[in-house]
């Protein structure tokens, strides 16, 4: 029986003979199975988990599972030792992927998105403390001076109180009176 298995680049190969009797299919079966492009591995060599997953009896590479091991020690560590090189090249495929999509521009670095909010929280700041001085130059003519100051402190404390919330809590709520 050990002579109807190998591994043929890292993957558990079956003979010809050996997959027909256990897939109970005649040698025209698979032939034709091989023209439709059910993978094969060498000349009289067939990947069991490939041809498997071609026929649909596997639905993808994580159903290559503990109970789908069995056999004999070497066996059953060689095809563990398979299962997660597969895993482990499925993440470093993954990985490059995400650096790819870095290098396109689809996602941003952490620092840069940081420096940009700061700077538009300084702007912002700036501006909300600069109107009401604007406010209370503009309603001078029209009203006393210490009108003015009491219009200009209390823009700025709104905008204080406003600022305050929004560095501690990210939401402005106004104080109801």
């Amino acid at each position: 029986m050990e002579k109807d298995y190998k591994f043929i680049d890292d993957k558990l190969c079956i003979t010809t003979s050996e997959i027909c009797s256990r897939l109970d299919i005649s040698r025209k079966t698979l032939a034709e199975w091989s023209d439709k492009g059910c993978p094969k591995a060498a000349r009289g060599w067939w990947p069991v988990w490939e041809v498997l997953a071609w026929r649909g009896i596997l639905t993808t590479e994580e159903n290559i599972s503990e109970s789908n091991m069995k056999g004999t020690d070497e066996y059953s560590l060689n095809l563990k030792k398979l299962k997660y090189e597969t895993e482990y090249k499925k993440q470093k495929a993954e990985e490059a992927s995400f650096e790819n999509a870095i290098a396109r521009g689809e996602y941003i670095n952490k620092h840069e998105i940081i420096i940009e909010v700061k700077r538009f929280l300084t702007v912002l700041k700036r501006s909300m403390l600069g109107y009401s001085r604007k406010v209370a130059n503009e309603v001078s003519p029209y009203v006393e001076s210490d009108v003015a100051r009491r219009i200009e402190k209390m823009i700025t404390e709104l905008s204080m109180d406003a600022l305050e919330q929004l560095s501690i809590n990210g939401v402005y709520k106004s104080k109801q009176k």
